[in-house]
């Protein structure tokens, strides 16, 4: 089991982070991590890059009316989420917290922060 982990580190440390999808394709490998834990574990290890996508975030994006991925979120489940909609997700996250930076000229915003509002906003 360590062996298999070290592989997986070794395997997401080298892995493409703009490939969302080969990402959390890697990182699901862990046995006991889906599309929401797998997700979880990119947000810690990559901020900048990654959010956690889970049933909240889809519960809070199907509010928004106008977002353009609407009728994608309102196809998903959210209690089980599959690797291409985690990845819709994450990119609706990168491309918001890109929108929040120019908005206000900062660089603080990222999909980690965009998707803990999304959480909030569902609780």
């Amino acid at each position: 089991e360590l062996g298999a982990l070290l592989a997986i580190k070794e395997r997401l440390l080298a892995a493409d982070r703009d490939n969302i999808q080969q990402c959390l394709s890697i990182a699901s490998l862990i046995r006991g991590l889906g599309i929401a834990g797998a997700s979880g574990l990119l947000a810690v290890l990559f901020p900048a890059q990654f959010g956690t996508v889970d049933q909240f975030v889809v519960k809070a994006l199907a509010k928004i009316p106008e977002l353009p991925e609407r009728d994608l979120i309102a196809a998903m489940n959210p209690e089980s989420l599959k690797l291409n909609e985690g990845a819709i997700l994450i990119r609706i996250m990168r491309r918001k917290a890109a929108d929040l930076n120019r908005a206000f000229s900062t660089t603080e915003w990222t999909p980690q922060k965009v998707d803990m509002v999304l959480w909030t906003c569902a609780r």
